[in-house]
């Protein structure tokens, strides 16, 4: 409810991940989504561009054909929605201006997005040589296991291992290449893990982090109703407002004006309930549930800049108008709760994902939640039900578990089974979410923090990754003449 700081979803966890290190097989894929190009473009062998640097920094370089995997990765990510920019995947990006790159083209921004990840993969590998983090045997065994797939997929399509990559990304690059880049990748991402999970700070740290950005975490509770001047126009035979705007303006404004004279709480919900039904001529279940999405909880002031003034000022029960005669729609608030920081336990839950993408119904997960049953519902066996099944990636590994998660940081189905008062350990049942699909849920308990120490722990394991990075790529430089050579 409302824009409040929060903790990622499932899915939003694990997109964040990715920001950081690329999937190292996105490559494999490539070929399901643009087929594979002119084999005329199979005589770039890289041998020149693989011979000059492209990026490195005081321990470790890219190549220019491990740049152009880097870049392609990029680019097969997004390939999906460039039409809708305007791109035609048919010509050279290196033909084609894009607004997105300060006067450059779609080539350019590509670029752009592949220093940013490469600066960033090479900062933490410079972290994890200075602190002796190597790669063991299970990191090679993985990279191993990948490599295998891609020569896989290649003798699938009648390719040669090496043909089969330059024709994916029309620059000579090579298994030895994807070997390189996987191995950075996967020296990264454990560094990366090493060094998040060695930030902590004490209740001290917290206090006086909050204290610095009260702002940031202090939020209001409020109802918010908006009266629209179409409600009072009549209607063609499409459902389109037809009539005098002005008139219908005025009748809108004089309906808000009224329910903003409410007494407090009780009569702003009794007007605008009677709004709802006298007016627009709504059923009391639909009423109903339009009272309960107009409430918002705990939202912070950056969310609700025009409004912020009065909402910090205010009090429970004061109730506040937006809009002047004259415009086409009318806010009515009632603040429920004033400024205030959330000291709200967070909560411990395990869940199985059945999405929307692959899934049309609930049966899948219904019959995954009749075999749990059969075992007793136990969490061993919802642990091994989650990393069999569970399509979110953010939690398949580790028994679809989500640990201090803040309340109102997920979906609004999600959050309301999660949150429910009288939610006891050992809870389990099956929600759907209208953002993602089908979750089998099993709650763990309560979390070890509140909701406010959970977000300004957030925010601070935020600076200090960022500054790290920062630090560790003072030494990453660029050669532009090797990376204007890669196909495009």
């Amino acid at each position: 409810m409302g824009n409040q700081k929060k903790i990622l979803t499932a899915e939003e966890q694990s997109e964040k991940k990715k920001s950081i290190l690329i999937t190292v097989c996105v490559i494999l894929a490539a070929v399901l989504i643009i087929g594979l190009v002119a084999f005329a473009r199979l005589a770039d062998s890289g041998v020149l561009l693989r011979s000059k640097t492209a990026a490195e920094s005081e321990n470790f370089e890219i190549s220019g054909t491990m740049m152009a995997y880097f870049y392609n990765s990029n680019y097969q990510n997004y390939y999906s929605y460039l039409s809708y920019l305007g791109v035609d995947t048919s010509v050279s990006l290196k033909q084609q201006e894009c607004s997105y790159a300060e006067g450059g083209t779609w080539f350019d921004y590509f670029v752009a997005m592949t220093k940013d990840y490469t600066n960033n993969l090479l900062a933490l590998c410079e972290g994890a040589k200075k602190n002796g983090i190597e790669l063991d045997d299970s990191d090679i065994a993985e990279i191993e296991e990948s490599l295998d797939q891609i020569e896989a997929t290649a003798k699938t399509y009648g390719y040669s291992t090496n043909q089969y990559l330059a024709a994916l990304t029309g620059s000579g690059v090579n298994l030895k290449d994807v070997r390189k880049c996987m191995e950075l990748t996967s020296l990264a991402a454990k560094y990366s893990e090493v060094y998040e999970a060695s930030l902590t700070y004490t209740s001290d740290e917290l206090q006086a982090y909050y204290d610095a950005h009260t702002a940031d975490y202090d939020g209001v509770d409020y109802y918010v109703y908006t009266v629209n001047s179409s409600d009072f126009m009549q209607k063609d035979p499409d459902g389109n407002p037809v009539g005098d705007t002005a008139a219908a303006s005025a009748s809108a404004y004089e309906a808000a004006k009224k329910i903003s004279e409410a007494a407090g709480l009780d009569e702003y919900l009794t007007l605008i309930r009677e709004y709802m039904t006298d007016t627009k001529g709504m059923e009391e279940n639909d009423v109903e549930a339009a009272v309960t999405s107009a409430f918002n909880r705990h939202v912070v002031a950056s969310s609700i800049s025009s409004i912020s003034d009065w909402a910090f000022s205010a009090s429970a029960g004061d109730v506040y108008l937006t809009g002047e005669e004259g415009d086409s729609a009318f806010a009515v608030y009632c603040l429920t709760k004033a400024s205030y920081r959330d000291e709200t336990p967070t909560r411990n839950v395990r869940h199985i994902l059945f999405s929307r993408d692959t899934y049309e119904d609930d049966s899948k997960a219904n019959e995954i939640y009749a075999e749990w049953e059969a075992s007793g519902f136990s969490e061993d066996k919802f642990i091994e039900l989650a990393n069999t099944y569970s399509e979110d990636t953010g939690s398949n590994t580790n028994g679809g578990l989500y640990e201090n998660v803040t309340i109102g940081s997920t979906t609004n189905e999600f959050n309301a089974w999660l949150f429910d008062d009288s939610r006891k350990v050992g809870d389990h049942g099956i929600v759907e979410s209208s953002a993602y699909g089908w979750h089998i849920m099993y709650y763990v308990g309560e979390g070890d923090s509140t909701s406010w120490e959970t977000e300004v722990t957030s925010d601070l394991k935020s600076e200090d990754y960022t500054a790290m990075v920062e630090e560790n790529s003072a030494s990453v430089t660029y050669d532009d003449k090797v990376i204007s050579q890669i196909n495009a």
